[in-house]
């Protein structure tokens, strides 16, 4: 919300403001904030209905493949019912946006299994995974999964693994021409590409609180892969689509693992073929009642665990970390409040009660080198111009790297009075 919020101000990302989110989903934030300002309500609703759409795509693509010995809304039922598997699944987020253009993709790949596949939709193929890349870096690793498909399980001439690439790099060799045109190619190579496969991979949650999220659908999931992979009713291109769904989720895995942050709603990547498993599990169970009582049983703890670790009102909450992933009072929020503020340091939610982001330095893992190695003229001359640009009213100093940085600015520092060891002002401030 902070990002589009800043990118309609009239601001280039990877220059105006250093964040190493994919370039599409920034454009969608910003689009969003256009439309309905600083509005969480807004991205819940609309990745509600994305999450929709994407239950009745998968179910369709099921149904006209013939994935499946019968004919159901089985799919789009475990789909549904997988996407509320933790509450934050429910954000807008660029893997959740990604997962739509995956799911067009794995439709093309089971038509050429069937061979029925022209070069234009070979072409559409590669254009939909180059805008899933777009929307989610990590998700180039399904490009590798969906080569080795065409490989191993169905076979293509040379000229359409070539029609593939020109689709893939089409739409990612527009916006670098956009950011070439800006002088900003290198900083997007860097911000998005190179320091989000470098970086420090951030965990969120701990180890104990995924285990309580992910533990049922994992246990159904690895009886669903037992059950699928030990029944021989299937036809030849049925074990194809099973192979194809089980290499998917194998680079799901390679995923998470490229994801910068492991947040709960990056495991969005598993549920689709997780789902296409468990759906055959369940319609393998002989008996419509002992169907019926597993999904019920199945729901209802999904459900139980999700709702009650949202609204902590069950005891299960406390064996997790799941706080960290709310926003909270700050000790800030008065010095903050209604205005263009600077946090430096790991404290987004700082930003909460602000007015905006007042400067570049949004992401303080890209930042923090600017700060901290101000002995490069370059760096203090990059800082100076910013703080004279921007002003911001407010300067959070968590990390202890704004005293240093402005006493090498005498400038800046006689606009700024300190309140408390990390608050400086702007000194026309009341």
């Amino acid at each position: 919300m902070l990002i589009g919020e800043t990118l309609n101000q009239g601001n280039i990302l990877y220059i105006d403001l250093f964040e190493p989110i994919a370039p599409l989903a920034a454009w969608v934030y910003s689009a969003i904030d256009f439309v309905f300002g600083r509005s969480i309500l807004a991205y819940q609703i609309l990745a509600t209905l994305l999450m929709g759409y994407q239950f009745v795509l998968f179910n369709n693509i099921m149904y006209k493949n013939k994935a499946y010995n019968e004919n159901s809304y089985v799919p789009a039922f475990v789909y549904a019912l997988l996407m509320q598997v933790f509450f934050d699944f429910f954000t807008l987020s660029p893997v959740l946006i990604s997962m739509t253009f995956i799911l067009l993709v794995l439709d093309n790949i089971y038509l050429r299994i069937e061979n029925k596949l022209d070069d234009l939709t070979i072409f559409k193929t590669g254009f939909f995974m180059g805008l899933a890349v777009l929307f989610y870096l990590p998700s180039i690793v399904f490009v590798i999964a969906t080569i080795l498909s065409f490989i191993l399980l169905t076979g293509l001439i040379f000229r359409r693994y070539l029609m593939f690439l020109y689709g893939f790099m089409l739409p990612i060799a527009v916006v670098a021409l956009y950011y070439f045109w800006h002088n900003a190619l290198g900083e997007m190579l860097y911000q998005w590409i190179l320091f989000t496969l470098i970086h420090d991979k951030e965990n969120v949650l701990g180890l104990t609180s995924l285990s309580l999220i992910i533990g049922i659908p994992t246990l159904v999931f690895v009886a669903s892969l037992y059950k699928t992979f030990t029944i021989s009713r299937f036809t030849n291109y049925q074990v194809r689509v099973q192979q194809v769904m089980f290499m998917m989720f194998i680079a799901a895995w390679s995923v998470w693992i490229l994801s910068d942050v492991k947040a709960p709603y990056q495991l969005i990547v598993f549920i689709p073929f997780m789902a296409f498993f468990i759906a055959h599990f369940l319609l393998q169970i002989k008996g419509r009642f002992l169907a019926n009582i597993f999904t019920l049983l199945f729901t209802a703890s999904l459900l139980v665990i999700n709702y009650s670790l949202f609204y902590q009102n069950f005891y299960i909450h406390k064996w997790g970390n799941y706080g960290t992933l709310k926003i909270y009072e700050s000790l800030y929020d008065q010095e903050v409040k209604g205005k263009n503020i600077l946090v430096l340091g790991e404290g987004k939610s700082i930003y909460n009660d602000a007015a905006s982001v007042a400067t570049k330095f949004y992401n303080w893992p890209l930042s923090k080198k600017v700060w901290t190695e101000t002995d490069n003229p370059q760096q203090l001359a990059m800082i100076y111009d910013d703080l004279i640009a921007n002003e911001p009213e407010t300067i959070i100093d968590l990390d202890g790297v704004a005293e240093e940085v402005l006493n090498k600015l005498p400038g800046i520092r006689k606009k700024y009075r300190k309140t408390n060891a990390k608050v400086y002002v702007l000194n026309n401030e009341e």
